[in-house]
């Protein structure tokens, strides 16, 4: 493959993933939204239409509420009952998935004085039953399909405000089930226990308060107008800021833990057991969670690059040489052991002269032809051994190679004066 085919190939990969970025991560305006995805999470994490992040940001910089706990964990491990602070209990969804037992430990969570609030199209039965005569329906049977709705509040100073709320979807206002509650039937537990707080423009309810022990549930039935697409209307941000301004100021707690079904549900007995749980995908999961789809994105890059520029050898492999010995010293010692046998003394003083002055050479770098004074006191004053014990070694060697008959003592000797030296040198 030639320099400019690579090129073209790195270029087209780049551009590719730019394309991705702008399709996947980017929005077009204030009120319309360039995805795909309109599913309704009403997830706080959630910057998609039907997300609730921009109620989120709201609850953070309003300054009636601390910074809430994100509660992704079953009520009954993670909701909190702070001694001396109002907490409060959030929920905003399509369904609350919450069981008969946990919902009995929220009303106790409630009645220890602390706050609830729930915005979604029906309570859980657990709920419902505590607080209607005879397991009542809270929410009206007889829903409204409409586009548009306009709300307001029965509080003296925002009652004469209607706030306009179209259903948009897929960046068109369309039909929808507007969903209201009734008072009429709950089991009272003393005077004033129930208060309409919001209504639509024909008067059917869409938000009040009830009191429970200590404390107060608020029930929201359209939590349709908590959504991005509508909190970035002017009248849909307004909406929240006024309804967030009934609910006394404390800790927000908001689950998201119950946006899902963890346990069996079967909704068409109401007593939260039967059926199974909806299971995701490995695909759908991926999809879901925005960081591991876009390292799912970057690998699948990184592996085709790979498999372009790596995928084959750019040369043979080379097979693996063998490492040289060095076999002088063998040599040495075989040739030495030869001159031995043969008794053939003189040449074997000559080998070893050589071989003390080639280690000298090797070691100190100190080489001369005919070893002088200067040469062994050199030698001295680099190997530490005495320049008298060097002098004798090389006066040896000079009288046996004069000699005529050179004696097996005689060599004994010189061997072990050459043995001191490389036992003291340096």
């Amino acid at each position: 493959m030639n320099k400019w085919a690579k090129i073209g190939i790195i270029s087209g990969v780049v551009l590719v993933f730019v394309l991705l970025i702008y399709y996947f991560g980017t929005t077009e305006g204030e009120e319309t939204y360039t995805t795909d995805s309109w599913e309704k999470t009403y997830d706080p994490q959630d910057k998609g239409p039907y997300g609730t992040y921009v109620l989120k940001e709201l609850l953070d910089t309003n300054g009636l509420f601390g910074n809430f706990l994100d509660l992704n964990m079953p009520l009954e491990d993670g909701l909190v009952d702070n001694d001396g602070v109002n907490d409060i209990y959030f929920y905003v969804g399509e369904y609350s998935y919450l069981p008969d037992s946990i919902s009995e430990f929220l009303l106790d969570f409630v009645w220890e004085g602390n706050t609830a609030f729930l915005s979604t199209h029906d309570i859980p039965w657990g709920l419902e039953k505590r607080l209607m005569e005879d397991g009542e329906d809270f929410y009206e049977s007889r829903q409204s399909v409409d586009t548009i709705q306009y709300f307001k509040f029965e509080h003296p100073s925002l009652s004469s405000r209607r706030y306009e709320t179209p259903y948009i979807y897929r960046n068109e206002i369309t039909e929808d089930n507007w969903v209201f509650m009734t008072n009429e039937r709950l089991e009272l537990y003393g005077e004033d226990t129930s208060m309409v707080l919001g209504t639509n423009s024909k008067g059917r309810i869409n938000f009040m308060k009830v009191k429970y022990g200590y404390g107060e549930l608020y029930f929201h039935s359209t939590p349709y107008q908590f959504t991005n697409v509508h909190m970035f209307k002017k009248d849909g941000f307004q909406y929240a800021e006024h309804l967030l301004a009934h609910i006394p100021p404390g800790r927000v707690q908001w689950d998201r833990y119950n946006l899902e079904p963890h346990y069996n549900f079967d909704f068409g007995d109401g007593d939260g057991s039967g059926g199974n749980e909806p299971r995701e995908s490995i695909l759908q999961f991926i999809l879901n969670n925005p960081p591991l789809l876009w390292a799912s994105i970057l690998l699948l890059v990184s592996a085709l690059l790979f498999v372009i520029f790596k995928g084959r050898r750019e040369q043979k492999i080379l097979p693996a040489t063998e490492s040289k010995e060095n076999t002088s010293l063998e040599y040495i010692n075989t040739l030495a052991s030869l001159y031995l046998q043969q008794r053939q003394h003189k040449k074997l003083i000559v080998l070893k002269e050589k071989t003390f002055i080639n280690f000298i050479a090797d070691h100190y770098y100190i080489t001369s032809k005919k070893p002088d004074m200067t040469y062994i006191e050199k030698v001295a004053v680099k190997s530490q051994v005495p320049k008298e014990h060097i002098q004798r070694i090389f006066k040896q060697f000079e009288n046996l190679k004069g000699g005529y008959d050179v004696s097996d003592n005689a060599l004994i000797e010189l061997h072990q004066m050459i043995e001191q030296f490389y036992k003291k040198c340096r």
